[in-house]
């Protein structure tokens, strides 16, 4: 978030033809303020952020959209997760402790809150599509992209077999979505108009991702609570499955 941040005051320095220091002054900070928010050391007031635009000569708009953070879910495993690395990035231990004390430290809460966090659909390189494949389809899809992929959501939940339909709604990690999507994209999937269409989420994988993916009848899968988090993130149906099977654990 203070990186965003940052990045926008120094977009707005940028674009002002003004140096850092004269923007400081006219916005009535410290220049050392400015320079530790544009290096993301601090996270401004809206006060704050609102003076330095303005003395740069633009508007602040401010908005909500619904999170959709890659560090939620791999902080709930990092809390949840034996075979996570204890060893995990400032921003991953940050939502660490956010869910943390979201969910007062109950484990099914946790895997919610990540879930509601991380917003698989709303990944702004998410690739939404509608329509029929098998499983089989999408694995020979990943392995034709070259990198590493992973199912998940309904299709973890189930784990179907080569043959069987996709169930909605399946996600598919992978390292290169550009690679994967000329491989689906046909008469039978096509990009879905919003995430309640999707059978299928496309969608740029971390590296982390795959700590812990499991391998059934040529098809590989997440880690279990990946599946349970990315299923209850996308709804519907396999929401609520995912919920029934992670009160079993």
């Amino acid at each position: 978030m203070e990186q965003d941040v940052g990045r926008l005051v120094a977009e707005c320095i940028g674009r002002s033809g003004l140096s850092a220091r004269q923007v400081a002054a006219r916005a009535g900070v410290s220049a050392s303020t400015v320079h530790r928010i544009v290096n993301g050391v601090v996270s401004p007031s809206v006060d704050t952020l609102d003076n330095i635009t303005t003395a740069c000569g633009a508007g602040l708009t401010m908005s909500a959209s619904p999170l959709a953070t890659p560090s939620a879910a791999a902080a709930a495993r990092a809390i949840l997760d034996q075979l996570y690395p204890a060893d995990v990035s400032p921003d991953i231990e940050l939502w660490a402790g956010r869910l943390d004390a979201w969910a007062d430290g109950d484990p099914i809460q946790i895997i919610e809150e990540a879930a509601r966090a991380s917003g698989v659909p709303h990944r702004p390189d998410a690739l939404l599509l509608s329509g029929e494949a098998t499983i089989g389809r999408l694995a020979s899809a990943g392995d034709a992209s070259g990198g590493r992929w992973a199912l998940s959501g309904a299709a973890g939940l189930d784990l179907p077999s080569f043959d069987e339909a996709v169930p909605r709604v399946t996600v598919l990690w992978c390292e290169d979505p550009t690679a994967v999507q000329p491989l689906l994209v046909d008469g039978t999937l096509r990009p879905a108009p919003a995430s309640q269409h999707a059978t299928v989420v496309v969608v740029a994988a971390e590296p982390d991702l795959f700590i812990g993916a499991f391998e059934r009848d040529r098809v590989v899968y997440a880690a279990p609570i990946q599946i349970a988090i990315d299923a209850i993130s996308v709804g519907g149906d396999a929401a609520d499955r995912a919920r029934e099977e992670i009160r079993t654990w």
